[in-house]
């Protein structure tokens, strides 16, 4: 079966969904598929390509046995929402450039981001006559609503009819969760063609590790400083302002050191209220190299999740998987009820606090510091549940028997 991914975000980037579809497309090919991923040319977050990597209009590279196109995108320091409407409208162009030139794929698996996606990828389909799967990660355009970067009513329903185009001209959606699923569905999805399989993390990558003492002193944490790690993309959904409140709160307590590792269009906001705050107990950290993630999120005694409120059904971070994975206490700052707020309760493995409420989290933050054995506990949890739902293989495995499935209907 020849099986085309189409998505913006790839390796060498520091994106989980691209982390996840190169795994994806290496069991594909395992298994005895020609994988093609097309792609863009590595920029993300800082819409800076990437060194080692010259913008054209096609590269070809080959990745184990999985075949990857890049092909052109315009790209930008900036983060205006028209440089980055720029970046997405290019890409869905050239992408299905690059799809017409291709092979026939048996099914193309598309990330369902940008929303214009759904018409380029609709049109392969029939010109290819291939069947067309789209992966729902986030819920646009409300999560761009609920942020206030979508204002205008004419706008939005455009990006309400972009997004039920392609729930309903899809031959199949695969969602993340039961809520998404939820709502593809009321937004015209037939339900007997949305399936939830849920993300993954490679837990025998991220294995429970001693603390890196190096680690460590790199982030700013000395002998019997308890470390709280926020780590991944920090973009305007994340609600990680509410962290910076809660260290201005715990200023006063030297032992608790929070440190975020990672980049994206938040932290230039984040460094201005830390300094102008006079804050001392926050450090900043890009993102690492892939190999040394595990002695990261070991370093930490607990780690960080957040949303801005009502953000929690829009989005579930994939970061908490690697939290969750590294063996490490979750405290998930997000509202109640939503995604993540289910999954931290399902695991047992940390405390949900409100989103935006830094009081409640710098009073978990506390008491976790204060009850090592409670800490242990959770982050064991955590490490188990990972293990059993969560898993590269067995989840990777779904995929290719929904993607074989969907090539026979």
């Amino acid at each position: 079966m020849n099986i085309t991914i189409v998505t913006q975000w790839f390796p060498p980037e520091h994106a989980p969904i691209g982390y996840m579809l190169q795994e994806l497309g290496d069991e594909l090919a395992r298994q005895g598929h020609h994988v093609t991923v097309i792609t863009g040319f590595p920029n993300h977050p800082r819409g800076v390509v990437f060194d080692g990597f010259t913008k054209c209009w096609l590269k070809k590279e080959t990745l184990g046995d999985v075949e990857v196109l890049r092909t052109w995108l315009f790209t930008s320091p900036s983060r205006s929402l028209l440089s980055r409407a720029n970046t997405f409208l290019t890409f869905t162009a050239t992408s299905l450039w690059t799809l017409l030139r291709h092979t026939k794929p048996d099914v193309i698996f598309g990330v369902f981001q940008p929303l214009t996606v759904g018409l380029s990828l609709t049109l392969a389909k029939a010109l290819k006559a291939s069947r067309l799967v789209l992966n729902v990660q986030d819920l646009h355009p409300d999560a761009l609503v609920s942020m206030g970067v979508l204002k205008n009513r004419g706008v939005v329903a455009l990006f309400r009819r972009l997004e039920t185009f392609g729930y309903r001209h899809a031959d199949a959606l695969v969602v993340i969760s039961e809520g998404f699923r939820a709502h593809v569905i009321q937004r015209g999805a037939e339900p007997n063609r949305v399936v939830v399989i849920g993300n993954w993390i490679d837990t025998d990558a991220l294995k429970c590790e001693e603390p890196d003492n190096e680690v460590r002193a790199t982030l700013g944490a000395s002998d019997g400083t308890f470390l709280v790690l926020y780590a991944g993309t920090i973009g305007y959904a994340s609600g990680a302002e509410v962290l910076v409140d809660a260290a201005r709160l715990l200023a006063t307590e030297p032992t608790i050191r929070i440190a975020f590792v990672g980049e994206g269009p938040l932290i230039p906001t984040l460094k201005m209220r830390v300094e102008s705050a006079d804050l001392h107990n926050v450090s900043f950290l890009p993102f690492q190299p892939r190999e040394k993630v595990p002695r990261v999120q070991a370093s930490c005694d607990v780690a960080v999740v957040s949303l801005r409120p009502g953000h929690g059904r829009l989005s579930v971070p994939s970061k908490i998987l690697g939290y969750m994975a590294a063996g490490r206490a979750v405290v998930a700052s997000v509202d109640s009820g939503s995604e993540t707020a289910e999954l931290v309760e399902a695991a047992c493995c940390g405390i949900v606090v409100p989103a935006g409420d830094a009081v409640a989290l710098s009073d978990a933050l506390r008491s976790l510091r204060d009850d090592p054995v409670r800490r242990a506990q959770f982050g064991n949890n955590g490490r188990e549940y990972a293990a059993k739902h969560c898993s590269k293989g067995v989840t990777t495995r779904r995929y290719a028997e929904f993607l074989s499935t969907v090539a026979t209907w």
